[in-house]
Formats: structure tokens, C-alpha cells, sequence
């Protein structure tokens, strides 16, 4: 198992116990795991970083809106300086992880930056620079979630799956542009995301997989609903 990004949509399980699950499949083959995970907290995105799950389970931590979560993992201790920045980057009012490569991301970055945004981190972090744009198509452009995720992903050039956790409005938005994604759907409505094919198979029976190709492959959910915008999805 590489880098892999995962997020997942129900409205009736609180995030604490679809991330268990996560950590559960995940510690079959791995004894030591690096996971970054967002949730919603009131109106605010919380992230964490752990090493071990099972004690963050066990804090006062415990998200009050379920529903919607976002994650990245990989095995530890493959976090080295060499690796890189982690691809996952909270605002917290905006968080987004991704994976793949953006062609044109210093030409985005200049431009953001010709706007005023002040970048906290350094130029290899591609999912801070990704979070300021969804934030300038959402503020400046008075556009909704779905807009903004949609012009995003018609503005980004290259091969990469990314997922976006918003607080306006309380969305879940995943994309794929020439890059694998796995979808899958469970009896009681739950739909997960993963770039890992093998460890989605264990969460859902019925799964499909996507390349974002001719077209992006869009889905967006609130807290109470999830439609498939994609035109390139089938079980």
C-alpha cells in the first residue's frame, strides 16, 4: 500500500466509527500507520495526525455531526523527509487531500498569490494551493460547492484524484481527472471513496472504478444527501 486518500458520506453514523472501521482494515497488513484525518465539528473542519487510532477513539475527541470525512494514510514509518509535504491541507473552513500530479500548479499558485493569498507553507504544497482556489472560486466568485468544485476541476491540468471537505453547506466533493478512483456503495447508503482499490474492497460488495476520462469524474454530498454527477459511473 502507497499514499492512498479515502472519505466516505452517511448521514446516520457519527465519522468517529467509519474512520474505526479505516484503521481496522488497515491494521490487517499494517502494524504501523500514519493517518490524517478531517472531520466537521459545529461549523469548523478539525484535522488530526495520528499514529494510533485507537487513542484518538478514546479522547474527548468526538465529532458531533457525522455524515462526511476525508483521510489520508500511509504506512509508517514511510514518512521521510524525501516523501514530501503530506497531500492533505486544512483551512479550517476548507480542507482537501490529493493525490497525482497538477501540470499547472505554479501558474495557479502565481496567480493566487497576484490575488494577496499568503501562502503559510512552502511551494511543493500542492493541497494548500489547491485549498485556496476552491476558497477563491467560493468567496470571490460567489459560486456554490458544486460550482466551484466543478470549474476546479476544469481549470486543473494533469493526472490526480483530490477530495475537498467544505463548511459552507456542509459538502463532500471527490474528483478524479486520468487518475484511478474506487467507488463504493453499502446497503444502508454509505458511499466511500479510495484511491486504493484493495482497501476499498474490503468496506463495500459493490464497488466501481473510475478514471476521470474523457470527462472529470465529480460526486458531491451534503449532510443529508449525495448525488452522483459523475458521467462515467456504474456498478
Amino acid at each position: 500500500m502507497n499514499n492512498s486518500i479515502f472519505g466516505f458520506w452517511n448521514p446516520t453514523e457519527k465519522t468517529v466509527k467509519r474512520f474505526q472501521v479505516l484503521h481496522d482494515v488497515l491494521a490487517k497488513d499494517h502494524t504501523q500507520l500514519e493517518l490524517v484525518i478531517c472531520t466537521l465539528e459545529n461549523e469548523y473542519i478539525q484535522s488530526q495526525c495520528t499514529f494510533d487510532l485507537s487513542k484518538l477513539l478514546l479522547s474527548d475527541w468526538q465529532p458531533p455531526i457525522g455524515g462526511l470525512g476525508l483521510a489520508f494514510f500511509r504506512p509508517y514509518p514511510l514518512f521521510l523527509p524525501q516523501y514530501g509535504v503530506i497531500p492533505i491541507y486544512s483551512t479550517g473552513h476548507i480542507a482537501v487531500a490529493y493525490l497525482g500530479v497538477i501540470d499547472n500548479l505554479s501558474e495557479i499558485r502565481d496567480k493566487l498569490i497576484s490575488y494577496g493569498v499568503q501562502f503559510m507553507n512552502s511551494k511543493n504544497n500542492v493541497a494548500e494551493t489547491l485549498c485556496y482556489l476552491l476558497n477563491n472560486y467560493l468567496t470571490y466568485g460567489q459560486l456554490s460547492p458544486v460550482d466551484a468544485m466543478q470549474v476546479m476541476m476544469k481549470k486543473l491540468k494533469g493526472q490526480f484524484a483530490l477530495m475537498a471537505l467544505v463548511t459552507k453547506g456542509k459538502w463532500l466533493m471527490v474528483g478524479c481527472r486520468d487518475y484511478p478512483l474506487s467507488v463504493g456503495r453499502m446497503g444502508n447508503g454509505t458511499v466511500y471513496f479510495c484511491t486504493d482499490t484493495k482497501t476499498l474492497a474490503q468496506f463495500s460488495p459493490a464497488m466501481s472504478s473510475v478514471f476521470g476520462n474523457p470527462k472529470p469524474d465529480i460526486f458531491c454530498g451534503t449532510s443529508s444527501q449525495f448525488d452522483m454527477l459523475s458521467p462515467n459511473y456504474s456498478f
